[in-house]
């Protein structure tokens, strides 16, 4: 049976209070999977985030997430998920566990993602932060955690699939939509904006920068229906921020870039023609603005081959980046679980 993550998305009729509804009954069905496996209410429903959230926790995550003091209750869940091979322990003093079991992802809805060489600690680094930032926003808003959720709000939207981030086909031929797996914030009527997540864990910024270029379709769909997107972006010490700001910034200017040309190139015909009637003065501010950015030859060359033979532009789209802003939140946890139990 396919998992619940690659079934086809749709939310024909559906409005943004029927899917809030829908999507915390959804994560109560599966928390209800999960305790049937033998675990309280409060402990089936962490299990089903940590599944839903890629796999990992410490359990300094369960005691803030359950309101538990230090001991006796996390105790019992760590025994209770380790005597139903639930969970993998690595290191000590904290400890990682790690989920593991075909029953509780079944339960849980969702599959083991794994971890494959060389990507064991940025992967399990990147899930406690992703965990810990969605434990500490529970009641601010509406998170998305599923892929299947996440296409049905988008879908909802009247944006389609082409413009969801995807990784390579399967060997099933299925495409996993969403594959970073961050929660995402839905706009509410209280922020009108989509709040998208990215948890840095490598020692470059540049899955930072795979991760927006992979999300530009989407941003530009919702930019074309008035909805801003926000980018939340985690980090555990001050120092990983600088990289970050600067891998935003080249991001910015070069979607602008990119996205724009159709644009330009309109503008420029315009000109081109002395068709000044039809500009208005923000038409020649934006052109003289735009000029700037596209004054390559390879943009010269791309240009008369628009006007000659109707060549495509490069990524047509607007100035969506325009309307994304960028958000630092320093997650001041001990992530040393992660860094020990992988080395």
């Amino acid at each position: 049976m396919a998992r619940d993550d690659t079934a086809p998305v749709s939310a024909e009729g559906a409005d943004s209070k029927q899917l809030a509804t829908a999507t915390a009954a959804d994560f109560f069905r599966r928390a209800e999977r999960v305790e049937a496996l033998g675990y309280r209410s409060v402990d089936a429903e962490f299990l089903t985030a940590a599944a839903l959230l890629g796999g990992f926790f410490v359990r300094r995550q369960y005691r803030a997430f359950s309101g538990a003091r230090k001991g006796k209750a996390e105790v019992q869940l760590a025994s209770r998920a380790l005597s139903n091979g639930h969970v993998r322990v690595h290191g000590s003093k904290p400890a990682l566990y790690r989920l593991c079991g075909a029953s509780l992802f079944r339960a849980a809805g969702c599959d083991d993602p794994g971890s494959g060489p060389g990507r064991a600690r940025r992967a399990a680094k990147q899930r406690l932060l992703a965990l810990d930032y969605w434990i500490a926003s529970v009641g601010e808003g509406r998170f998305l955690l599923t892929a299947a959720e996440k296409g049905a709000y988008f879908v909802s939207l009247g944006i389609g699939e082409d413009c969801f981030p995807a990784a390579a086909r399967d060997r099933e031929n299925r495409r996993k939509f969403f594959p970073d797996g961050f929660p995402i914030g839905a706009a509410s009527p209280g922020s009108d904006s989509v709040r998208f997540t990215y948890a840095h864990a490598g020692s470059s910024a540049r899955g930072m920068e795979r991760h927006l270029e992979s999300h530009e379709p989407l941003a530009a769909a919702l930019a074309l229906r008035g909805i801003a997107c926000e980018w939340v972006v985690l980090a555990d010490s001050e120092a990983q921020f600088a990289r970050l700001r600067d891998a935003w910034r080249r991001w910015q200017a070069r979607a602008e870039r990119d996205w724009s040309e159709g644009e330009y190139f309109e503008l420029r015909r315009l000109v081109d023609k002395r068709r000044w009637q039809q500009l208005s003065r923000e038409d020649v501010e934006r052109y003289t603005h735009l000029s700037g950015l596209h004054g390559t030859a390879a943009a010269e060359q791309r240009y008369r081959a628009w006007a000659r033979d109707g060549a495509r532009p490069r990524d047509p789209g607007g100035d969506f980046a325009a309307s994304c802003s960028y958000r630092e939140a320093l997650m001041e946890f001990d992530y040393t679980a992660a860094d020990a139990a992988c080395r």
